[in-house]
């Protein structure tokens, strides 16, 4: 269905469209090292593919804290996911590298839209794809009631929390907290979509560890494989969505027939 939406083919109801929560967006940020630099090649797919996720990992963990529907960005790959041992693309084909990918080449899509048990994972994330707001569905009541959060350092010129009707804009420093986020974000329930201008250093975590360790139990659980490599069984490699929490993470399918099922 994602894949419909994402094309805008997709005729949607009004609670699709007005979820009540209001939405949440941003505006992804990838060096373009990580897109051209090098080969295609697992390393670089993973490591462009990585960098994407940590930013989407704090969005998802904002959204949950404001009760907002996440629209997803664009998720850009090096590599193509196919169903068998692939040098990165279907030979012959016309895809050029790097590329905007479905997000189900990445995400376990129908696992972040799975209800799942509130008192073990945690309040679920919505979410919508990244071509939502072009969707000719989505009602202007939706696109202009817009907020933009520009994050900045604390202490410098004009970086304070307050809010101009004028601009639209909201200011506040980087390095926030839950408490920071909810009193300053949840009172603006009358707007229907906030766009950060970063998810850079958006959030420190939460402050409650029982809150924390299902969150992420939950969106451990989002994140789906690559496949695949040839000369080894089983040839997928499973995303890590908190890669960045493993030095010596790499690239590697599993070892084991224990690392087949990271999750369980």
């Amino acid at each position: 269905m994602l894949h419909i939406w994402r094309l805008e083919f997709w005729r949607m109801s009004a609670f699709t469209v007005c979820h009540t929560g209001g939405f949440l967006t941003f505006k992804p940020s990838i060096p373009k090292s990580l897109l051209l630099d090098g080969e295609h090649n697992l390393q670089t797919h993973f490591s462009l593919v990585n960098y994407q996720m940590k930013q989407i990992r704090t969005a998802l963990a904002i959204a949950s804290i404001l009760n907002r529907t996440l629209v997803m960005p664009p998720v850009w790959c090096r590599l193509d996911k196919l169903w068998f041992p692939h040098s990165g693309i279907i030979a012959g084909s016309m895809t050029r590298q790097p590329f905007i990918c479905p997000l189900d080449h990445v995400f376990e899509v129908h696992t972040m839209l799975k209800a799942l048990p509130v008192e073990e994972y945690g309040p679920g994330n919505n979410i919508r794809e990244y071509s939502f707001f072009d969707n000719p569905s989505t009602p202007a009541q939706v696109k202009d009631s817009w907020l933009d959060v520009q994050l900045c350092q604390q202490g410098s010129e004009k970086c304070q929390s307050n809010i101009t009707n004028t601009t639209r804009v909201l200011r506040f420093p980087k390095h926030n907290n839950e408490e920071t986020l909810t009193t300053l974000l949840s009172p603006l329930k009358d707007v229907k979509v906030i766009q950060f201008s970063s998810m850079q250093d958006a959030f420190l975590g939460f402050s409650d560890k029982a809150s924390e360790e299902k969150f992420r139990k939950r969106v451990k659980r989002y994140v789906g494989i690559w496949c695949c490599v040839g000369g080894h069984d089983p040839g997928h490699i499973y995303y890590d969505m908190y890669w960045d929490e493993k030095p010596d993470w790499k690239p590697l399918p599993p070892q084991t027939p224990e690392d087949d099922h990271p999750y369980r």
